[in-house]
């Protein structure tokens, strides 16, 4: 998370000092920090987006050597469903806004990686896009820009 922590108010007294809090200014596109003493106070469980309420409950489990993900239910803790992906899936990353979730498969030491979408409010994947080597995938807050990072 990028944040810039600016000035806290100027106080007369020690005891108003310590009550003062800080403004966290956020890039164009991140959500708002609310309480600055806790840069995560907006990620709890009460306060998901409206936008992924109606998304299933589950758990996403990359499994390396079998090109596939096992889904959990996390309330059941039963596997509810195992689909396959491309070669030595490594990471399952949420999108910038939520909406899709992307399988980094980084098919170690091969050249035909790629990233599988998956829907959230479905729990199926879509078609996979090659990616040279994607281990780790990340989105500028505004959705403009993605960056995939090479394991090797």
């Amino acid at each position: 998370m990028i944040a810039a922590v600016s000035g806290l108010e100027a106080t007369a007294t020690p005891a108003a000092a310590a009550s003062a809090k800080a403004v966290i200014n956020t890039v164009p596109g991140m959500a708002a920090v609310l309480d600055p003493d806790n840069l995560y106070s907006e990620t709890r469980a009460d306060q998901i987006l409206p936008a992924v309420k109606a998304d299933l409950e589950r758990i996403y489990v990359p499994n390396l050597r079998g090109n596939n993900v096992t889904v959990i239910d996390p309330t059941t803790l039963k596997v509810v469903d195992r689909f396959k992906v491309g070669r030595a899936p490594q990471h399952i990353v949420p999108s910038w806004d939520m909406r899709t979730l992307w399988v980094a498969n980084n098919a170690e030491r091969g050249n035909d990686g790629s990233l599988t979408p998956v829907d959230p409010r479905t729990g199926k994947p879509g078609t996979a896009i090659p990616v040279d080597d994607p281990y780790n995938v990340y989105f500028t807050p505004d959705g403009q820009s993605t960056i995939v990072v090479a394991e090797a």
